[in-house]
C-alpha cells in the first residue's frame, strides 16, 4: 500500500497545476446527471480532476476523492474550494448507505484483484439509491499500449509490472462483476486523450435492487 501510494503521491507532485484537459465521454449522460442536481456526485478516483472540473463547470456538486493526497491538492488550483475525501477503496467507501444518485469511476477501478474488486462495487451499490447510476471506464485487454499482457500475471488479466498491478477487462469479466445491475450502456472503444491510443471499456450501470 505505501509503494503504490509514494507511486501517485510522487507523480501527481511532479506535475504541473494547470487545469487538466477532459475528454467530453459524460455529454450523453447529461438526462442521468440532471437527477442528481441537488445530491453531490460521487468522483471515485478523481485523480487531476477531470471528471470533477468538467461537472464543476456544468453546476454540479462534485465529492472528489481519491488515494494520492498530492492529487487531491491539485483541485484546489482550478476548482474554488473543492469537496474532497482521502481514502482506500479497498478499505470500504466513507459514505452512507444510499446516500448519492451518481458514483463516477474513471480508470479508477482496475487496480485490484479480482475479489478487491467485487468489493468495491458492492461498495458502491451499497452507497447508491435506487435507481441511482454507476458510469465508469475502465481497461480494456485490447489495451496493449498501456499494459495489457504483460508483465507478472498474478490473475486472469491482472499483472504486475515493475511493481504496479493492473487488471484489463474482457466482456465476460465485466458482465460477472455486474451481474446484478442493470446494464444502461456497454462499449469498448479505442480513447485519443493519451499520448498514445487507449483501448477501454465504458459501462453506465443502474442499481436496482
Amino acid at each position: 500500500m505505501n509503494e503504490s501510494n509514494n507511486y501517485w503521491n510522487q507523480l501527481y507532485e511532479s506535475r504541473n497545476n494547470q487545469k487538466p484537459v477532459y475528454d467530453l465521454w459524460l455529454d450523453k449522460y447529461a438526462a442521468i446527471l440532471s437527477t442528481s442536481n441537488s445530491i453531490p456526485i460521487i468522483d471515485l478516483g478523481c485523480g487531476s480532476g477531470n471528471n470533477t472540473l468538467y461537472l464543476q463547470e456544468r453546476n454540479y456538486k462534485v465529492i472528489s476523492c481519491d488515494f494520492s493526497k498530492e492529487a487531491l491538492k491539485k483541485l484546489d488550483f482550478f476548482i474554488d474550494k473543492p469537496d474532497t475525501r482521502l481514502f482506500d477503496m479497498k478499505e470500504g467507501l466513507p459514505f452512507e448507505d444510499q446516500s448519492a444518485k451518481i458514483v463516477i469511476a474513471d480508470l479508477s477501478l482496475h487496480y485490484f484483484r479480482w475479489l478487491e474488486t467485487v468489493a468495491i462495487v458492492a461498495e458502491i451499490q451499497r452507497v447508491l439509491m435506487k435507481d441511482g447510476f454507476l458510469l465508469l471506464r475502465v481497461n480494456s485487454v485490447k489495451d496493449t499500449n498501456y499494459g495489457a499482457g504483460q508483465g507478472t500475471l498474478v490473475e486472469e488479466n491482472y499483472y504486475c509490472k515493475q511493481g504496479r498491478f493492473k487488471r484489463f477487462f474482457n466482456k465476460a469479466q465485466l458482465d460477472d462483476l455486474f451481474q446484478n445491475w442493470e446494464f444502461h450502456y456497454s462499449s469498448e472503444y479505442e480513447m485519443a486523450r493519451y499520448e498514445n491510443t487507449k483501448v477501454l471499456w465504458e459501462l453506465a450501470l443502474k442499481k436496482h435492487l
